[in-house]
């Protein structure tokens, strides 16, 4: 009798240890719903061919009564390509001041949570392109630094 269980044991162990080399070794070996998803890595691919152009820091003033309130912030903004990064880097003081513009203009409420960090993130997309009068130069607005004080 314990044989027959030393031997079954031996079998799943090896059955075990088979199915985890194929799993973590050979991935195309398995059926399509165990292989790792072909539209992550288009979405990583994607986002690849996207310039980056980082802006200095920016350090306003939030509206509202009361004790003065800050926000330190250091934007970068998502281009095509290089060709079009450097146009950002021409227009950087026409960005500059539409971002300071709009941010002088919001209150402590607005930036403490996440719905509203993403509204504003979409807010200055919309105030860059109008200030650069090309509202598909910039195609995202991520933030590097948020700290309001």
């Amino acid at each position: 009798m314990k044989k027959i269980i030393i031997i079954v044991a031996g079998v799943l162990v090896l059955l075990g240890g088979g199915g985890a080399g194929v799993y973590f070794l050979k991935p195309d070996l398995l059926p399509g719903s165990n292989r790792p998803k072909d539209k992550e890595k288009e979405k990583v691919v994607e986002s690849a061919h996207e310039a980056g152009v980082d802006l200095e820091v920016f350090v306003v003033n939030l509206a509202g009564t009361g004790t003065s309130r800050y926000l330190r912030t250091s934007l970068s903004l998502g281009v095509k390509d290089e060709h079009e990064k450097e146009k950002i880097k021409e227009l950087s003081g026409k960005i500059r001041h539409a971002v300071i513009m709009y941010l002088t203009e919001r209150k402590v409420e607005e930036l403490t949570d996440p719905a509203g960090k993403n509204k504003l993130r979409d807010e200055l997309k919309k105030q860059i392109g109008e200030a650069i009068e090309d509202k598909k130069l910039v195609t995202n607005v991520y933030f590097k630094e948020f700290l309001i004080q």
